[in-house]
């Protein structure tokens, strides 16, 4: 019998099963698909430069996966310099690195008005995370959304418009359709806005050299035979004395708890006895993982360059309305990574690759010009597609949601625990979150040992 079963071999559960050996404890951990990573993955173009298909950022306060990178002796790599293209109301501009958004390019007054603007927001946080009652009696007020609350607390234009672009790239969301709650509790589980305000505004995101799945893959060398690829799992069994977990190929796995990190709204496919609460499953319905395709574009040469811009861009409107510049320096090749969301990826998601290729080159030529001459290579991923992952960025909570559900969803159920990027109590949504949920679970297996 395993002192644990772990169902995933994604960062989660991978981190888990690191604590449990690094704890003396046996473990198993069993993944659906044929590789590990979950969420992150490479692929290999034509030269065999590695681009990823999943998550890559490494941003500021990701302490516990910077510190995995730099124990595996991983080299990170910074975002390219240059100005950020922007698509707004059919106008496109190049904001310059002296005119990016930045706390150094306000006057004295609008830099004083955003700083109270933030001091209130982090008061205000404080206040719903220490006083329940107060945020409470409070719940009407409290269910305006970011972007009134904004224009109620900051006086000036240029503070309200930093402010809500440090919430959409610190959170992820629209001020627009998110509540003020839901923000505040977003800034209380780990992103603080004073600390990007003091590096410039930016999440100084880098990504590692080779993919970050290297992550994932060094650490599930550790477990040796002790890893069972293939393996989707059927159902899970539980009662005081232990867990019985057993594949769809019908093996059996016995243990004293099972930590289960797949995304919640994928719960319902794993049969559980005695069955996951009605509430639970509701819960984890209202989460689903969301709706991206990641697609590269590569080049002959990052010639955007020449003209100062640094390969990001973003947009209010069009197929891919985010791009980065991903490209490997040493093979002197160009790549442009971007995004189809939501209702794009949807749409495109039903259309040839080739009509998906030729959509972000359309993009791609409305922001930085034409090209010189047309792409070498177009690759993509509709996360939608993938069975064991059945989206991606991470879980979308809809307004009041994500205060309501997501401490639930990571409640232990008797010997059922449960771990992963949704699950998380900081971080949520983020790789860091999912390395934390994944040492908090490993933590309460223990307590049950």
């Amino acid at each position: 019998m395993y002192d644990s079963i772990i169902i995933g071999a994604g960062l989660a559960g991978l981190m888990a099963a690191e604590e449990l050996a690094s704890a003396g404890r046996s473990v198993v951990v069993l993944e659906a698909r044929s590789r590990v990573g979950g969420r992150l993955e490479n692929a290999e173009l034509s030269d065999g430069q590695v681009v990823e298909m999943g998550g890559q950022w490494v941003g500021e306060g990701h302490e516990e996966l910077r510190s995995l990178i730099s124990s595996q002796g991983l080299e990170l790599i910074d975002a390219t310099d240059g100005d950020v293209i922007v698509k707004a109301r059919g106008k496109v501009s190049h904001v310059t690195n002296s005119s990016k958004p930045s706390a150094h390019s306000l006057s004295p007054f609008e830099l004083s008005d955003l700083g109270q603007g933030l001091l209130r927001f982090r008061r205000l946080a404080d206040r719903v995370a220490n006083n329940q009652s107060w945020a409470a009696a409070n719940a009407t007020w409290l269910n305006q959304t970011l972007s009134q609350w904004t224009t109620s607390n900051v006086r000036t234009d240029a503070g309200r418009n930093y402010i809500a672009n440090l919430i959409r790239r610190a959170f992820n969301v629209s001020p627009d359709d998110t509540t003020l709650l839901d923000g505040l509790a977003k800034a209380n589980a780990g992103v603080d806005l004073e600390s990007l305000v003091a590096v410039n505004g930016d999440l100084k995101q880098q990504r590692v050299k080779g993919g970050i799945v290297q992550v994932a893959c060094n650490l599930a060398a550790h477990l040796g035979d002790d890893l069972k690829l293939s393996s989707p799992v059927r159902s899970v069994q539980s009662d005081d004395d232990g867990v019985t977990v057993t594949t769809t190929e019908g093996v059996q796995y016995q243990g004293r708890s099972v930590i289960v990190t797949v995304p919640p709204q994928l719960l319902k496919d794993i049969e559980f006895e005695p069955a996951l609460p009605a509430e639970r499953l509701d819960m984890a319905a209202r989460v689903p993982v969301g709706n991206v395709i990641k697609a590269f574009l590569v080049y002959d040469s990052p010639w955007w360059r020449s003209s100062g811009a640094s390969g990001q861009m973003g947009a209010d409107e069009g197929a891919v309305r985010v791009i980065f510049d991903t490209s490997d320096d040493e093979t002197g090749r160009g790549i442009l990574m971007g995004f189809f969301e939501g209702a794009e990826a949807s749409g495109y998601g039903k259309r040839s690759i080739g009509l998906r290729q030729r959509a972000f080159e359309e993009v791609v030529e409305s922001a930085f010009g034409q090209a010189p001459s047309s792409p070498i290579e177009y690759l993509d991923r509709d996360w939608l597609a993938e069975r064991y992952t059945g989206g991606c960025h991470g879980a979308h909570f809809a307004p009041s949601v994500w205060t309501t559900a997501g401490p639930i969803l990571a409640e232990p159920l008797g010997r059922v625990l449960f771990a992963g990027a949704e699950y998380a109590s900081s971080f949520n949504g983020y790789m860091e979150g999912a390395l934390r949920a994944g040492a908090r679970a490993a933590q309460e297996a223990v307590d049950l040992l």
